[in-house]
């Protein structure tokens, strides 16, 4: 037997204090501080990838750096805060900014570095740089 969940007016008014007091303030809720998009990194073919879920960003409102072996992402989705005839009753998309910065296991070659967006996902691509062969140097003198 399933019970119907049903809120409380004390709980709902609970929830609504809370939403007011994050938006008066102009702070991120928490569900936006402590989320930030899923990411997936694997090897294949000598290629490392990343993959992202960017749901509803635009490209142009995404970057992508690579410095060594550090790969560093930030997007913004950009929203309307200042909806006046709007009143939320529940609020869980998440909006505003992130930066993700994780190591890879070895440098990238800079020139390597490509991403696209496609239905939802940034494809990150990049090709480790190449250590240079062990090289025997001559030892001169008098």
């Amino acid at each position: 037997m399933t019970l119907p969940l049903q809120r409380t007016p004390l709980a709902a008014d609970i929830d609504t204090i809370f939403d007011r007091f994050w938006s008066d303030w102009n702070l991120p809720t928490p569900l936006e501080q402590s989320s930030s998009p899923s990411l997936d990194v694997y090897e294949k073919d000598g290629t490392y990838v990343a993959d992202m879920a960017v749901p509803g960003y635009k490209p142009e409102n995404i970057d992508v750096e690579v410095s060594g072996n550090v790969l560093t992402i930030t997007g913004k989705y950009d929203y309307d805060t200042k909806a006046d005839d709007v009143k939320y009753h529940r609020r869980e998309i998440r909006r505003g900014s992130f930066e993700r910065t994780i190591a890879l296991p070895q440098e990238m070659e800079p020139g390597s570095v490509q991403a696209k967006t496609e239905r939802g996902i940034l494809h990150i691509t990049a090709r480790p740089l190449k250590a240079a062969p062990n090289t025997k140097v001559k030892v001169t003198g008098g």
